[in-house]
């Protein structure tokens, strides 16, 4: 009977997430927006349940290519299925070691995911992500692979896949500073170093490839150390962690989070309370890292709302903000390290004030596009508006594009380029192929009946009937 009221329920909230909707005229339903379209939302309630949301990450198995959200709440993490983004599934739960706690923390190396709290005697929950896989139809509790145990509280979890070492930062141990710990044996894992010169908030550990030869190949920790501003520290010997700078600036209240580009040449990293206490719009600010040793903050981008900034990541040449009441802020990195707005999805619609609500962190490391953002009151996917472009834009077309007509369309589409011999498939945002039209004599001025279509986004793919090789690729809207 227990089994079937904890079904009926979750079926229940089922009914309650919200499907795919365009960004259009500046909105995605209540959503104020710009490029970004919303896949789905599962509210708070729908995806765990506790009292808020928090941090979210990601996983991909290799094998299959299917897509996980890991979802932290306040009293556990919750996995979540988006291979299809349009029809994502709620899967498992991970309970708390022991309290609820406002903060929780993910990182993932390799299929192992890593799990801290700021509850006490929490430790870090160790989950095989394989063990999901089997996993389908409705939430399952699911406990914890290994665990770790060498500290109670942790404000979040650090981790560097290539190399297999996580670092707890403000835990109750070594000041709130870096508690090293050894993963690549994940069902042992073992204290590895310390480093207790400042607490730590949170940091990013990368294998530096960035042109400062002095430090190429070595592990370097980026630290965001509150009030005491930014330390690069180098973690190569973690039985001897030196600190190679410690970094301030003016109007500092507490320095919260970053993360380094791409290139290894550039920091944006952020400040949580200067808004509050310094009057400041959101700012990120910019810290080029090409001599570690003389690290330089060369200014800020300052944003036209005063919501304050809590995780970004930068990706594909953006940096990817979560900015509590503002929503995912998204910007374009420039040739000089500058950054420029490129769009926005603001999960917030009520306000974008100065206040602690909105949205926590995002993902937007998916092979298919899906970004993740995590809110104190559910889960949304975002993709890019033009998320077809992006995909295909490997693909060197040696025909012309074709045009679509009417797009937004209704019933009928009439296809018009020089295509002959060909297939065309129309494919939905989840990447199924909903139609197929085979050996295609002439694609000009083709007819298809597309009335049977969800609403939505799709798109229309032109293959060569012979080989299968992308031809060319567009979008299509479909409006009811």
């Amino acid at each position: 009977m227990r089994v079937l009221s904890i079904l009926a329920t979750f079926l229940t909230l089922c009914l309650s997430i919200q499907s795919q909707t365009l960004c259009e005229n500046g909105f995605a339903g209540e959503y104020p927006c710009d490029g970004y379209d919303l896949l789905a939302h599962y509210p708070l309630e729908a995806v765990g349940g506790g009292d808020n949301g928090n941090d979210c990450w990601g996983w991909v198995d290799e094998a299959s290519g299917r897509e996980y959200v890991i979802f932290g709440r306040s009293d556990g993490t919750s996995f979540v299925e988006i291979t299809d983004p349009l029809n994502p599934q709620f899967i498992a739960t991970l309970p708390t070691v022991t309290a609820s706690s406002l903060w929780r923390d993910i990182k993932v190396i390799g299929n192992y995911a890593y799990i801290v709290s700021e509850a006490g005697m929490h430790g870090m929950q160790i989950l095989n992500l394989e063990e999901l896989l089997p996993l389908s139809g409705f939430p399952f509790f699911i406990t914890a692979t290994h665990y770790y145990a060498g500290f109670g509280n942790s404000h979040n979890i650090v981790a560097c896949p290539e190399t297999g070492y996580v670092y707890g930062v403000g835990t109750n141990t070594f000041n709130g500073g870096l508690h090293i710990v050894d993963v690549n044996n994940p069902s042992n894992p073992t204290l590895a170093g310390s480093f207790d010169e400042f607490y730590t908030h949170d940091a990013q550990a990368i294998v530096y490839n960035g042109p400062d030869t002095d430090y190429q190949g070595k592990e370097i920790l980026i630290c965001f150390n509150g009030s005491a501003g930014v330390a690069i520290v180098n973690a190569e010997n973690k039985q001897d962690v030196q600190l190679i700078k410690h970094v301030t600036y003016d109007e500092i209240a507490y320095t919260h989070q970053g993360w380094i580009s791409e290139d290894h040449t550039m920091v944006y990293f952020n400040d949580e309370l200067d808004e509050q206490y310094v009057g400041n719009n959101t700012r990120t600010y910019m810290m080029n890292v090409e001599d570690l040793d003389n690290p330089e903050i060369i200014g800020y981008y300052e944003a036209e709302t005063p919501s304050p900034d809590h995780n970004l990541y930068t990706y594909d040449g953006k940096v990817f903000a979560s900015n509590y009441t503002s929503g995912l802020r998204v910007s374009t990195i420039l040739e000089d390290g500058t950054i420029e707005p490129q769009g926005y999805f603001d999960t917030h619609p009520e306000n974008d004030d100065v206040s602690f609500d909105g949205t926590w962190s995002n993902y937007p490391y998916f092979p298919s596009g899906t970004i993740a953002v995590s809110n104190f009151d559910g889960l949304f996917l975002l993709r890019s508006s033009d998320w077809i472009d992006a995909v295909d834009q490997s693909v060197m077309y040696e025909s012309p594009v074709f045009t679509i007509s009417p797009n937004p369309s209704l019933n009928t589409i009439q296809l018009k380029g020089k295509f002959a011999g060909c297939n065309v498939l129309i494919i939905d945002m989840g990447g199924r192929v909903i139609s197929e039209y085979k050996s295609i004599p002439y694609v000009n001025g083709l007819n298809l009946n597309v009335s049977d279509l969800s609403e939505g986004v799709y798109s229309v793919t032109i293959l060569d009937s012979n080989s299968g090789t992308t031809l060319a690729a567009e979008k299509l809207v479909i409006r009811h």
